[in-house]
C-alpha cells in the first residue's frame, strides 16, 4: 500500500509506503513458542507462567501433542477466542501504525524492507525472528501496542546497526544494546501507550537504559548514540 501525501515544507509530492503488520494465529508457531520459549531465553532464564501449568498438567515429557491440547484447554478455560484476538489487535494496530513507523523512520534512519507477521500466542514470552520476518504476541497481555513497538524497535536496530555490528562488538553485548535500546520508547513514542503503561525492559540491562536515555537527551542522534554505546 502507497500513501501519497505533502510535505509541510515543500510543494513536492512524496510517497510513504505503509509497513504492514499482519496479525495471524497459527498452532503450529504458538507450540513452538511455548516448547522453545516458554522454559528459558536469552534475556530471562524463568519459566513463564503458561510454561509451569503446561509442566504440572503433562510433566516433562512434553510433546506438540501434549501441548497443543494444553493451548486448546487454556484457550477454552480463558475463553480466548483467537479469532477475534487477531482482528481486535489488527484493528488498535492500525490507530497508531503510521504514526509508529514515521517516528521510527526519523530515528532510525532506515524504513523496514518488507511486512511483518505478528503471531498470536497463549506464551507469555514473545520471541522474534528477523530472518524468517515475524514475532510474536501475547493473547495474555495487557499492553499489545507496547509488545509491537518493542519488537519492531529490533527489527529497526537490526536493519541499522545488527547486519554490519553484531559481528563486530559479539553476541552478547548486541543484545544487550538493542534490548536496552527500547527505553526510548518511554521518551519518543510515550503517547502511544495507553494509559500507565511503559517499556520496562529486563533487569540486568536498567544501568545501560539509564545511561542510553542521559546520552539521547544530549543529541538525540541515534548515529552518535550507537558509537558511544559500543565503544
Amino acid at each position: 500500500m502507497v500513501i501519497f501525501c505533502y510535505h509541510k515544507l515543500s510543494s513536492n509530492l512524496i510517497y510513504f509506503k505503509a509497513m504492514k503488520i499482519n496479525f495471524t494465529y497459527n498452532r503450529e508457531k504458538d507450540i513452538s513458542c511455548l516448547l522453545t520459549y516458554g522454559k528459558t531465553s536469552l534475556n530471562s532464564q524463568t519459566k513463564t507462567k503458561v510454561y509451569e501449568k503446561l509442566v504440572e498438567e503433562f510433566g516433562e515429557n512434553l510433546t506438540k501433542q501434549n501441548t497443543s491440547i494444553f493451548i486448546d484447554k487454556y484457550l477454552l478455560d480463558k475463553n480466548i477466542k483467537v479469532e477475534e484476538y487477531v482482528l481486535s489487535y489488527e484493528k488498535d494496530w492500525l490507530t497508531i501504525a503510521s504514526i509508529f513507523q514515521k517516528r521510527c523512520e526519523s530515528v532510525f534512519k532506515v524504513s523496514l524492507p518488507r511486512d511483518v507477521t505478528a503471531y498470536l500466542t497463549v506464551n507469555t514470552r514473545c520471541p522474534y525472528d528477523i530472518g524468517e520476518n515475524y514475532f510474536f504476541v501475547s493473547v495474555s497481555t495487557d499492553s499489545m501496542r507496547g509488545t509491537v513497538m518493542h519488537e519492531l524497535f529490533h527489527f529497526y536496530t537490526w536493519y541499522k546497526f545488527g547486519e554490519k555490528w553484531e559481528q563486530k562488538i559479539g553476541k552478547q553485548k548486541y543484545n544487550d544494546i538493542k534490548e536496552a535500546l527500547t527505553v526510548l520508547l518511554n521518551i519518543e513514542f510515550k503517547d502511544l501507550f495507553k494509559d500507565g503503561i511503559y517499556d520496562g525492559g529486563y533487569q540486568q540491562h536498567q544501568e545501560l537504559r539509564e545511561r542510553i536515555l542521559d546520552i539521547w537527551q544530549d543529541s538525540k542522534d541515534i548515529d552518535k548514540l550507537w558509537s558511544e554505546l559500543v565503544l
